[in-house]
C-alpha cells in the first residue's frame, strides 16, 4: 500500500510541479536568443554607420587635399620649383600656401599622422607636413618613395601598412599610408602622389572603443580585400584567413579553426568593407546560463518533490491505517480505541472523529438523520461556492497574466489588480457559509467591479443605488452580489460595442432586503430567457449560466426559501435580475430590527 501510494503522490504531486518549470525555461531561453539577435542585427547596423562616418573623414581629407593640391597649374609650378631650384616670391607664396593645406589637417586631426606632397624632379624632394621642403636622401621615412614606384599608373586610392620612424631616436610607430598619384593634364600620366600617414594604434583604440560583445573584433577592408584596420582582443585568439569570408547582406555564421562566429558585413560607397566578427559561445552566454539554471531547478523540484512526496505518503499511510481500526472496532461492536485530539488542519483526524460520533450516536436515528442533512448541505453550499470561485479566479488571472507581460518594473495596474484579487479571495474563502455584514458584501463585489474596470477600461459602468444607514445593521450570504455582476459582463460586453451599464439597487422592505441588478446590454429573447429560467428550476448539473443557477441554489439552501432569482430580460433591452432575502443580523442571531 505504501509503495502504491508514494507512486500515485509522486505522479499527482511531482509532474505538475515539473513540467511549469520545464515550459518556462525553455521559453525563456528561445526568447532570449530572439532577442539577443535581433539586438545584435541593431547594435552592428549602428556601428557600422560609426565606422564608416570615421573612415569617410579620412577619405575626405585625401580627396580635398587631391583637389586643392592636384590641378595642373599646382603640380607644374611645384615641380618646377623642385627641378630648378629656385625660389621668387610668388613661388615662396605658393610654398607656404601648400604647406599651410598639409599642416591644417595633420595638426589638427589626432589620428594624422603626417602629409607628403611629392613631384617628380631629380633631387628627390617633397613636402612633409611639419617639416616643409626635404629631401628624401636622410629623412626618417623614405619607404613610401618605392610605393609610389610601384605603382605608376594607378588613379584610384590604395593602401599599405606600415611602420616609419618620427625621430632617428625614436622607435617605429604603425601607419596605414594611403596613396593619391597626382595626374597631370599635360603628360596624362602620374607626376607626383599625395601620401597620407594614418596613426594605426589611434584608429583601432576608436574601433574597439565601439565593440559591443565580448571579443567582438573588427575590420576595415580596402578594395582588394586586404584588412586596413582591425582591433584586437586581450582573451580572443587572432581570426586567420579573414579575407576569405564571403560577403553577405545578411548576420550569418562562419567557422574557421574550430571556433563558430557570428559575422555581419557592411559595404561602404568608398569600396571598403566593414566586418564585425564575434564568437558565438561570447553571444550565447545568457541562454546558456538560463539552461543552466532550468536544470538546476528541474532537479531541485524534483528532489524536494521526492522528500515530499515521501512525507505525505508516510502519513497518509499512518491516517488510513488508523481509520481502517476504528472501522473495524464498529462493525464489531467493540469499544473505540482512544484518540487524540484533532486540529483543525489534520483532515484525517476529522473524519475519525465522525466516525466516532456515528458510531456513539448509531442508535438515535433522528439524530443521524440531522446530521445527515446538515453536513449534505454544507457540502452542497460549499460545492456551490466553490463552482463560483474558479470561474472567476480563471478569467481575472488570465487579465493578470497578459497585463503584467505588457508592463515593466514598476508598481502598475497589474499591482493594483493583485491587491485587489487578495482583498476578494481573503472575502470569498473566510467561512464561506456565514452571515456578513451588508456592507461588506457590497465592498467585496466594489472590489471585483475595480478589477474588471483595469481589465475593461471605459467598457463599462457601475451605478450603486443605496441607502447605507439603512442597510448598517443587515446581514447577507457571502457572494451574491458578484455572480449576478458578472453574469452582466459576461453577456453585456461580449454581444455589444457600446459602453455596457450596470445598476445595483439594494432597498429594505419589511422582513426583507430587495437586490436588483440591471443592465442594458443585449437582453435575451423569449425563448433564451425560458431556456435560463428552465436551468434555474433543474436539478441537474449545467455548465452555462452557472453563476446564475448556483447563487440561485445558495439563496434556495442558505434561506430554506421555495423562491430564489427572478430574471426579466427583453432583446435589445437589457435584463434585470432581481432577489429577496430575509433580513438577517451579521451575527445569525436572527432577524434585524
Amino acid at each position: 500500500m505504501r509503495t502504491r501510494f508514494f507512486i500515485k503522490n509522486l505522479l499527482l504531486f511531482l509532474f505538475p510541479l515539473l513540467i511549469p518549470v520545464i515550459i518556462l525555461g525553455t521559453l525563456s531561453i528561445v526568447v532570449t536568443k530572439q532577442y539577443i539577435q535581433g539586438e545584435i542585427n541593431k547594435n552592428n547596423l549602428v556601428l557600422f554607420n560609426q565606422i564608416d562616418r570615421n573612415m569617410e573623414l579620412i577619405v575626405d581629407e585625401m580627396n580635398s587635399l587631391n583637389v586643392s593640391l592636384g590641378n595642373s597649374e599646382v603640380v607644374f609650378r611645384l615641380g618646377e620649383i623642385m627641378r630648378t631650384q629656385t625660389l621668387t616670391l610668388e613661388n615662396l607664396r605658393l610654398m607656404k600656401t601648400m604647406l599651410n593645406y598639409i599642416n591644417g589637417p595633420s595638426n589638427a586631426k589626432p589620428y594624422m599622422e603626417s602629409i607628403y606632397v611629392y613631384v617628380n624632379n631629380p633631387y628627390r624632394q617633397f613636402l612633409a607636413s611639419g617639416e616643409g621642403l626635404v629631401r628624401l636622401q636622410g629623412f626618417n621615412d623614405p619607404s613610401w618613395m618605392d610605393s609610389f614606384a610601384a605603382h605608376p599608373d594607378r588613379t584610384a586610392i590604395w593602401t599599405e601598412s606600415r611602420r616609419i620612424r618620427r625621430y632617428s631616436f625614436e622607435a617605429p610607430v604603425a601607419v596605414t599610408t594611403l596613396y593619391q598619384n597626382l595626374v597631370s593634364n599635360v603628360q596624362n600620366r602620374p607626376s607626383g602622389v599625395i601620401v597620407l600617414n594614418i596613426d594605426t594604434g589611434y584608429i583601432e583604440k576608436l574601433l574597439a572603443d565601439m565593440t559591443t560583445y565580448p571579443d567582438q573584433q573588427i575590420f576595415v577592408m580596402d578594395e582588394s580585400g586586404s584588412p586596413v584596420f582591425q582591433t584586437h582582443t586581450q582573451t580572443g585568439s587572432p581570426i586567420p584567413d579573414i579575407g576569405r569570408i564571403p560577403y553577405s547582406d545578411h548576420s550569418a555564421n562562419w567557422k574557421t579553426g574550430g571556433t563558430t562566429y557570428l559575422v555581419s558585413q557592411f559595404k561602404a560607397k568608398s569600396g571598403w568593407t566593414y566586418i564585425s566578427v564575434t564568437p558565438r559561445l561570447s553571444l550565447n552566454r545568457i541562454p546558456f546560463q538560463l539552461s543552466a539554471l532550468t536544470v538546476f531547478f528541474v532537479l531541485l523540484s524534483f528532489v524536494l518533490g521526492l522528500a515530499l512526496t515521501w512525507l505525505l505518503t508516510q502519513r497518509s499511510v499512518r491516517h488510513i491505517r488508523r481509520i481502517i481500526e476504528l472501522i473495524k472496532h464498529a462493525e464489531a461492536g467493540a469499544p473505540l480505541p482512544e484518540t487524540d485530539s484533532v486540529r483543525k488542519t489534520d483532515e484525517y483526524g476529522y473524519i475519525a472523529q465522525r466516525i466516532i460520533k456515528n458510531f456513539i450516536e448509531r442508535h438515535y436515528l433522528s439524530a443521524q438523520l440531522s446530521e445527515k442533512k446538515y453536513k449534505l448541505r454544507t457540502a452542497e453550499l460549499l460545492a456551490l461556492q466553490a463552482q463560483i470561485n474558479p470561474h472567476f479566479l480563471f478569467n481575472t488571472l488570465e487579465t493578470i497574466y497578459w497585463k503584467v507581460l505588457g508592463l515593466t518594473g514598476k508598481p502598475n495596474e497589474a499591482n493594483r489588480m493583485l491587491e485587489n484579487l487578495s482583498a476578494l479571495l481573503k472575502y470569498s474563502l473566510d467561512t464561506p457559509n456565514e452571515i456578513v455584514p451588508l456592507a461588506q458584501e457590497i465592498e467585496s463585489a466594489k472590489t471585483y467591479i475595480r478589477i474588471q474596470q483595469i481589465r475593461y477600461k471605459d467598457r463599462f459602468e457601475a451605478i450603486w443605488q443605496y441607502d447605507i444607514e439603512e442597510l448598517q445593521d443587515a446581514g447577507i450570504a457571502r457572494l451574491l452580489l458578484q455572480p449576478l455582476i458578472e453574469n452582466c459582463m459576461s453577456h453585456g460586453l461580449r454581444e455589444q460595442e457600446v459602453k455596457l451599464r450596470i445598476k445595483i439597487k439594494l432597498a429594505r422592505l419589511p422582513g426583507h432586503i430587495r437586490i436588483a441588478v440591471i443592465d442594458d446590454g443585449p437582453g435575451m429573447d423569449a425563448a433564451l430567457l425560458q431556456e435560463v429560467r428552465s436551468r434555474l428550476e433543474s436539478e441537474e448539473e449545467v455548465y452555462r449560466h452557472i453563476g446564475l443557477v448556483n447563487t440561485d441554489k445558495r439563496i434556495k439552501l442558505t434561506y430554506q426559501s421555495a423562491e430564489g432569482l427572478t430574471i426579466r430580460s427583453k432583446r435589445r433591452w437589457g435584463t434585470v435580475i432581481t432577489m429577496a432575502v430575509p433580513l438577517q443580523r451579521p451575527d445569525g442571531g436572527g432577524e434585524a430590527e
